[in-house]
Order: C-alpha cells, then structure tokens, then sequence
C-alpha cells in the first residue's frame, strides 16, 4: 500500500511539473520547534511550498506565484495576566498549538542588483490564512521551571474559565480556536551577496502587514491589528580563508536594525511572538517585553569554518551584541511601558544551508531579564536559528 502512494504522489509531481512547462522551484517559509520534542531539537512545524516563474511582466525581471503550506506543533507561553494585562515573571499562561497555514504570494522584481542573479528591488503582496486549535500542553501536569518551579495546567485551568472572553488574548477567546486572514505588503532592496559561509553587502525589507476584524472573527478567536516593520542588514567579510576554491575559514561582520510599530484593538499572541522585543534580543523570552514600539540592533562577529562533508553544512561561532527599546502600550491594554534591553554572549552552532543552526547560546544581560531565569545575569538556551 505505501508503495502505490509513494508511486501516486511521484507521478503527481511528474504530471504537474510538465503541466507548467516550466520549472517549479522550492520555497522556504519557516520552521518550529517544540522545546519538549527533543529539547527543541526537532523540527515540529514547516511552512513551505513552490514558486512557479513560467510568465515574465517585465523583460529580465523576476515575476513569480509562490504557494506554501504549514503545518505543525508548537508551545507558546505568555506572560501577561489574563484579565488585567499587567506583566507577571513568574507562573506564565503555557500552552500548545496546533497551526495550519496558507500563504498565496505573487512577487515582482525591477531593475538590476549588484549581485548576480537577483532584481535590485522586489515587491511583493500575500495572503496568509490561519488555522489554529490552541490546546493543553503536551506536559500538562507535570513540573517546569519558569522563574519558580510550578505545575503546567489545563489551558481553561490557566484563563479560569472554559468560555475566556479574550481581553488580553482574543485568540484564546471561546472554545480557543482561530480562523485568521491577513494580507500583506512587502518592499525588498537587495544588494546582499550571501554565500553561507561569508555574506557582502546590503538588504533591506519595508512590511506592512494587517488583519482587519471584519475578516478575523468567524471562529471563537479574534483579531484586527496591524503591523509595519523596517529591517535593514549589512554584512563585510574581512577574513578569509580558501583552497581549491572552497572557504576553510571566514570572519564577517554582521549589522542589523528593526523597528517595528504593531497595534490594534486585538493582537493575538501568534502575532505578538515576532515582534516582541524579549524574541528580538538575544538571551531573552519570545512574548515578554511586548509594547507597540521596538526599535532593536543586534551585531555580530561571525567564524565559519569548512563544510562538514557536505556542501551547505558547517561550524559556525557567532559573538554578539544587542541593544534594544521599546515604548507604548502593551497589547491589548491601557498600561504605557518602556523598556530598555542589552545583551552580548556567543553561538556555537552547526548551520545547515544557512537557514537552521542547531547549537548552544550563552549571554550575559546587562539590563532587563530573562522571564525564565528570574534575575540571572548569565543565562543559555540551545538555539535553532539564527535571528537574521
């Protein structure tokens, strides 16, 4: 029987394929990870798909439909009272999701880039669908450590109530789950030439995402916010080191600004996360340290060494350094904040194809907290990915 569905599936692949008479190529859009699978280790969620070029708008330039799917498991864990939104560090809202994407894309490019093979500036426009059933932790009822030790609970026993009306988390509104829709908007300059071990140049991406209540309240959960973001890096070699061809060992320097404004009547957590300025600076929790306002800078040194047998796999130690600030209103509430974060450490990671880097981060803080660690100054996680 798996014989027949594997044969089915690959004559699909072979029938579709031919059918554009053109090349499909695979698009990547993002991984999780659970951090009670494998201590994070393995991938629990994949957002991915194809981008189809067979059609050309402008002579030379790219014009592609990009289609991905994602699917997965993940673990949030929030750090706002359900109520009142004012910020607790300890005994946090812990919980799963079940998560399942849609992302429609059309992409146009113009003009020339420095770098060989891509456009000097991209536009592109998308729709994301959401589907997600937010649902018990998988280690409910037992121990973790998050600043105290503490026993995971039910997610109605956490909101104290199993019809929650969603004041800080519309999300978790009703019976938890959420049909989100959100279209998106995306300026791209890209002057970056990144060969994995080493990167030269200079990219820079202006979003403007939303998500407009009309379109976000058919399940129980709720949304309507939206979100612009700026994100600028730059990247110089200044060592390196080859034979045959092939880098043994580089140094490069890595700079990158983001500044992101987010707001909205109901932000839900899945569109918190990313812009929080705990996920945004390095040594801190992802959802703490969440106002409308982030502006963050994250600076590296990085040293790559040779491939590991295979091309696209290599050593790879990261020194940083991060400062970050962010003001206004926590979401979805009337609390004003202002918080000032600043962090250095190192990675020591093996990167695979330059978009997963599995390994261990150390970091000293040197002003705010990690939520977890209570007041340690020196804290550590293992890390999945690079943060740009």
């Amino acid at each position: 029987m798996l014989k027949k569905i594997l044969l089915t599936l690959v004559i699909f692949a072979l029938v579709i394929t031919s059918a554009f008479s053109a090349p499909l190529r695979f698009v990547f859009g993002d991984l999780g990870q659970h951090p009670e699978i494998l201590m994070g280790f393995a991938p629990s969620y994949l957002l991915s798909g194809v981008g189809y070029r067979g059609f050309e708008l402008r002579e030379g330039d790219v014009s592609e439909i990009q289609l991905l799917l994602g699917f997965g498991y993940n673990q949030r864990k929030v750090w706002q009272d359900k109520y009142t939104g004012k910020v607790i560090d300890k005994d946090p809202i812990v919980y799963d999701v079940l998560q399942t994407d849609l992302v429609l894309r059309f992409v146009q490019g113009f003009g020339t880039s420095p770098v060989a093979g891509k456009d000097l500036v991209s536009l592109t426009l998308s729709y994301e669908g959401k589907l997600e059933a937010n649902v018990n932790s998988m280690v409910k009822g037992k121990l973790r450590k998050n600043n105290n030790t503490s026993e995971i609970k039910s997610l109605n026993s956490y909101l104290e109530s199993s019809n929650y009306q969603g004041s800080i988390y519309p999300d978790l509104k009703g019976d938890h789950m959420m049909l989100a829709n959100m279209v998106n908007f995306q300026a791209k300059l890209d002057m970056m030439d990144d060969k994995m071990t080493k990167s030269d140049g200079f990219v820079a991406k202006a979003d403007i995402k939303w998500a407009p209540g009309a379109l976000n309240h058919i399940l129980s959960g709720e949304a309507d916010f939206y979100s612009l973001t700026l994100n600028a890096v730059g990247a110089k070699t200044i060592f390196e080191y080859a034979e045959n061809g092939s880098d043994l060992f580089t140094i490069t320097l890595v700079d990158r600004a983001n500044v992101n404004w987010t707001d909205g009547s109901k932000v839900p957590v899945f569109a918190q996360g990313p812009v929080s300025l705990g996920r945004k600076v390095r040594g801190f929790n992802t959802w703490t340290y969440n106002t409308q306002f982030s502006a963050v800078n994250n600076f590296d040194i990085r040293f790559a060494g040779p491939n590991l047998g295979v091309k696209g796999i290599f050593p790879r130690a990261n020194l940083f350094f991060d400062v970050g600030y962010g003001c206004g209103k926590y979401f979805n509430t009337q609390y004003d904040g202002s918080n000032f974060l600043m962090s250095t450490g190192v990675q020591v990671t093996v990167s695979f194809f330059d978009f997963i880097d599995l390994g261990y981060q150390v970091s000293y803080l040197f002003s705010g907290n990690k939520f977890t660690d209570g007041e340690k100054r020196v804290v550590g996680n293992f890390t999945f990915f690079l943060d740009f």
